[in-house]
Formats: structure tokens, C-alpha cells, sequence
């Protein structure tokens, strides 16, 4: 299935971290994909310490795209399409070798005398978090169509959350879940940029 985390209330990437959080707490594996970041954000170097996790982060970071160069404006999109590209061919890898991951867990719990009554599973094999790709797809960094096809031949066992800006109708319509993060009240409103700790 697919979430959508979008607005100008803060929360997003939050929403997506603590359900990656909780897919890698029941075994699922993870791959957090965070666009349009530096990844120095306080919460990547706790994912990146939780076994399951997979964390990409673009190379290049240049601040808003509003101040790029054409130069850097390049660079960014090819970052962006590489962890896209990096994030499918992970899928791929955790799909084919989901089959011989369940059998070795089922036999390591036959051999230690572990008996339940039924096997529990979850009930997706993988979760992929896109953190901040609408931005990156509005600002025409990742390309439109080459997401929606991804949507579109979505496994029905792997979970997808999408987080930024903005999403289009073609976009929320592909959503199972679309959560709006209204803004009432925030301090940037008021000049305080983003703290360390709160925001970042």
C-alpha cells in the first residue's frame, strides 16, 4: 500500500520515521530514502544504527534549489535519480530473496525448540520511505512518470511512504492512505529557523 504525508505542518518526516521504526521492529526491512537533505539530520544517524535499515541520502547538497546553479541543479538530479534507482534494485533483492529469508527463520525456530501456534509473519516483506520525493518530483529532480510507474507495479506485499509538497491528483490517487499536516502555528512563521533536536 502507499501513504501520502503531505502539507505545511511539520510532522512529516517524523510520521515516516516511526514507521520505519516499526517495520524494522518486527523484522520487515527498510529502506529510508531521504531527498533533498544532507543527511545530518538527528534522525538519520539513529536509523542508521537499527539493524533492517538501509538509509540513502543524496552525495551532493547545496541547500534550497531556489539558490542553485545550473551546475548544481544537475548534480542534484542525478543524485536524485541514483538513490531512486538504488531503492528499486534493493526491492528486487529483498523480494527474490524473501522466500529463503522465511524458510531459515522457520527452521533457526525448529531447531531452538521455539513453539508457537501458528508462524507469526508479517504481513508485508519490505517497507520504502521516500522522504521529501514530491519536492523532488515538483521541482522536476525525480521525474513524474518514472514514480507513478513505480506506484503503479507496486508489489501488493511492499509498503510505500511518500512525504513532502504538494502531491498531484495522479499521485493521490495511487495513495491508500493520504495524511494532510496542516500548519496553525509555527515558529519559522515568526523567523525562527529550524532548531537541532525539533526540527533537525
Amino acid at each position: 500500500m502507499v501513504h501520502i504525508y503531505h502539507g505545511n505542518g511539520k510532522g512529516k518526516t517524523t510520521a515516516a520515521v516511526g514507521a520505519a521504526v516499526r517495520a524494522a521492529g518486527n523484522n520487515i526491512p527498510v529502506v529510508f530514502c531521504q531527498f533533498l537533505k544532507d543527511g545530518m539530520s538527528g534522525e538519520i544517524s539513529v536509523l542508521e544504527k537499527i539493524p533492517g535499515i538501509l538509509v540513502l541520502f543524496p552525495e551532493h547538497f547545496y541547500g534550497w534549489t531556489s539558490g542553485m546553479t545550473p551546475m548544481e541543479l544537475a548534480e542534484t538530479r542525478k543524485d536524485c535519480d541514483e538513490m531512486f534507482a538504488k531503492a528499486i534494485r534493493t526491492m528486487t533483492t529483498i523480494l527474490k530473496n524473501q522466500p529463503r529469508v522465511i524458510k531459515a527463520s522457520e527452521e533457526r525456530r525448529k531447531k531452538s525448540g521455539i513453539i508457537t501456534r501458528g508462524v507469526h509473519r508479517a504481513d508485508i516483506v519490505a517497507l520504502f520511505v521516500f522522504d521529501e520525493i514530491l519536492d523532488a518530483v515538483n521541482k522536476e529532480l525525480l521525474d513524474h512518470d518514472m514514480l507513478a510507474r513505480f506506484l503503479l507495479q507496486l508489489p501488493e506485499n511492499v509498503e510505500v511512504i511518500l512525504t513532502g509538497r504538494n502531491p498531484d491528483i495522479t499521485i493521490l490517487s495511487m495513495a491508500d492512505y493520504v495524511t494532510n499536516m496542516v500548519k496553525d502555528k509555527h515558529p519559522y512563521d515568526d523567523g525562527i529557523k529550524a532548531r537541532i533536536g525539533v526540527e533537525k
